[in-house]
This record gives structure tokens, sequence and C-alpha cells, in this order.
């Protein structure tokens, strides 16, 4: 597996991304837990359900990104480790997490095919997932009917993978600069600061593949990643 290229510039990047989210993922830890503890909530069985569900998937971030951490540590010592990673299960785990908010219309997720094995960290791997498929959770809401569709095809060398939604979109000409740190689509409230798909790319990029973003403004988005099969890519 390919070392990094600039693993200067990736750490600082990286930590950066990290240090937003954490802090993000902390806060809302701390407000469910001070909501739980109010008298008022008591009679009111699905706020607190609500509110145990945030806290639940918050807390879980904590511990992907504090994996996702380790993981890249170990990039700026040695080679990237390739293991077969089932890419199916990934996806589902993160589309289970998703289905438990049950604020908002009912999300129709469509997985077209099978999705092929990824050759990577699993951490690592999984952060790309969760990022670009709570990405399109976020932004398919505000559609009336919410779709996703996750897909995969084969590339020379390897496969490509992409996670599509019927929001909004973006205009064209924004979409390399949306893998930037602090750059994020417009929408919904809850975009976040713009660090996660700035995290997808350099992990992507780690591995030896790359990343892209196609939309029409109005008819929603599409973002994919491609990675190599087995095997070193330098």
């Amino acid at each position: 597996m390919a070392r990094l290229g600039s693993a200067e510039l990736t750490l600082r990047d990286i930590s950066y991304a990290f240090a937003h989210d954490l802090h993000s993922s902390l806060q809302n830890v701390a407000s469910c837990a001070e909501l739980l503890g109010d008298p008022s909530y008591v009679n009111q069985p699905r706020q607190v359900a609500r509110l145990a569900h945030r806290l639940v998937r918050s807390s879980r971030h904590l511990q992907d990104l504090m994996d996702s951490v380790a993981a890249l540590a170990r990039l700026q010592v040695s080679e990237l480790q390739s293991t077969e990673v089932n890419t199916e299960e990934q996806v589902r785990l993160v589309v289970r997490d998703l289905e438990r908010d049950v604020s908002g219309p009912r999300m129709t997720w469509v997985l077209d095919g099978e999705l092929a094995p990824m050759h990577g960290d699993p951490s690592l791997l999984l952060a790309v997932w969760r990022e670009l498929l709570d990405n399109a959770w976020r932004h398919a809401r505000a559609h009336p009917a919410p779709l996703i569709r996750i897909t995969c095809s084969a590339v020379p060398g390897g496969h490509s993978y992409s996670v599509s939604d019927n929001g909004q979109g973006f205009e064209p000409d924004t979409a390399a600069a949306l893998f930037g740190l602090f750059q994020h689509r417009h929408g919904p409230p809850d975009a976040g600061l713009g660090v996660g798909l700035a995290m997808v790319r350099r992990i992507i990029e780690c591995h030896g593949g790359t990343v892209w973003a196609a939309s029409t403004p109005g008819q929603g988005a599409c973002f994919s990643f491609s990675l190599p099969g087995p095997g070193p890519t330098s």
C-alpha cells in the first residue's frame, strides 16, 4: 500500500478536522445528558427516547473518532496495512444508526447490487462511510420523500463507490471545493463545520484512491470514491 505523499500536511489537516468534530460531539453529549435530567421530560417518553438516541449516536461517533485517530497515527510511522473489509457490513452498520432517528419523513435506502469488498484500514474506511451517508441523510431529509442510493461499480484496478441523495444539491463548479477544510454544502441547519469531506478525501488518498462529487442544483448530489484492489499501489 502506498505511503502518504505528505504526512505532515495530512496530519495537520486531519487534526483540525478531528478537533472540531470531537468538540461538536462532546457538546451534543453534554446537552443531551443535561436535557435528560430535566424533570419536565419525565412524562414525555418519546422525547426521552429521541434524546437517548442522540446521546448513544454521539457516543458511538466519539468512539469511531478515537479508532480513526489511532489508525491515522499509525500512518505517520508506517505503511498502511491492507485488510479486506466487508463493505456491505459497514454500510448497514451506519444505516442502522441513522435509522434510529425517527424525526422527519421515513428515509428510503436503495442498495444497487452487491458492494464489492474494500481493501484498507477498517476504522478509516468506516469513517468514510459514516461521513458520506450522514452527509446524504442530512440533505435528503429536506425532501418530502427522502431517498439515498448506494452503488458500486468496477473500474480499472479496483472499484468505485457512490452515495447519492435527492436533496437540493449544489452548484457543479463548487464540487472540488467541498472536499477542502471548512467547506460544506448549503442546505440543512445541521450541515456541520465542513471538515468531514476533507477527512474523506485524505483517507481515500491515503489508500491510493480518489474522490469526486457531482450535482445538478435542485436534483440531489452524488459523492463518489474509488479504491484500488488488493496488492501494492506504489
